[in-house]
């Protein structure tokens, strides 16, 4: 059995990070277009005002005794008219039906022929907003006592927003109640800026547990958020997120890593594992590991509701843990 897999759909079976699908809390769907400064306003509006001025200027400045004034007051009412039709249907109308268009458009094209269930899910891909990077979940094992071991666990990655508008994001972390979870440090914000930081006696304020999930978790919402501007503005606005974090779990385990977000990228690291226990990895092509080396990095995309696994396991001798590695 492959040690480190790739999961699109299988359910997470006693993982610290198994239950985060279940109750991770519904998006509100964002609209993705680009906020117009006011020097756009102002382009799109100038024809529209161009049109009212020169209206009125003909409806009260045009002599009455020049040529056709009945129909010159006709033609610089119609100015007038349609300049304030314009005015308020670029102001209050045009984006939402620009809005309304294009879902439409992207419901035909958008995996066109698939069927409404298949649609919905690639929907979500082209919607996504954030995405996380330079993810690395690093591991430090204490020596095992009475089949079970204590699990450090520090995950540190990088958010950025690839959305054309500001986006707000907090970080938010679960673990099975089952694994006596113990979530010791957060830190969290934008590198410059101000920095969220949170010790475990604050952390331990703002768990809650879902009862129903058998799972104790810090909500996103409990958080405050960081602001990130659209990477396309140019601008520097890297989320960075580090979280650490105990449980206690067997020996001989497979841990879960579920993927809320869209991630590029993935590095497992041990920084301390005991004599009896071996740690493995394989059964995907995308993984790179040198020899001695204790860091497998997945060069490939997870979106979200993937999941990532690793197991460790008691030694039985040197020569079977040599070939399990492999």
């Amino acid at each position: 059995m492959p040690a480190f897999e790739i999961l699109a759909a299988e359910p997470a079976e006693h993982s610290e990070s198994s239950a985060t699908p279940s109750f991770r809390e519904q998006k509100a769907r964002v609209p993705r277009f680009r906020p117009l400064t006011l020097k756009d306003h102002a382009r799109l509006l100038l024809p529209f005002l161009v049109m009212g001025v020169l209206g009125a200027v003909a409806r009260l400045k045009y002599p009455y005794w020049w040529p056709a004034p009945e129909l010159v007051s006709f033609v610089a009412d119609s100015f007038i008219v349609a300049a304030v039709l314009g005015v308020f249907l670029e102001l209050f109308s045009a984006k939402l039906l620009v809005e309304r268009v294009s879902e439409g458009m992207a419901q035909k094209l958008i995996g066109r022929g698939l069927p409404a269930e298949l649609q919905a899910p690639i929907r979500d891909i082209v919607g996504t907003d954030l995405v996380r990077d330079h993810y690395v979940k690093s591991y430090a094992f204490s020596a095992p006592e009475d089949g079970h071991v204590n699990v450090d666990v520090e995950v540190r990655y990088e958010v950025r927003n690839y959305s054309d508008a500001v986006r707000d994001y907090a970080p938010e972390i679960a673990a099975e109640i089952f694994f006596q979870p113990e979530f010791r440090f957060l830190e969290y914000g934008i590198a410059g800026r101000k920095i969220h930081t949170f010790s475990d006696e604050a952390l331990s304020s703002k768990m809650d547990t879902v009862d129903e999930l058998n799972v104790t978790r810090v909500s996103r919402s409990a958080l405050p958020p960081v602001s990130l501007k659209p990477v396309r503005s140019g601008e520097k606005s890297v989320c960075q997120v580090t979280w650490r974090y105990r449980v206690s779990m067997p020996e001989q385990f497979c841990d879960v890593t579920d993927f809320d977000e869209a991630t590029l990228g993935a590095t497992l690291h041990v920084q301390n594992l005991p004599k009896e226990l071996e740690f493995v990895s394989g059964g995907d092509a995308s993984v790179h590991h040198e020899v001695g080396s204790r860091s497998w990095y997945l060069d490939k995309s997870f979106l979200t509701g993937q999941h990532l696994r690793a197991c460790w396991f008691r030694k039985t001798s040197v020569r079977s843990s040599r070939n399990t590695g492999r």
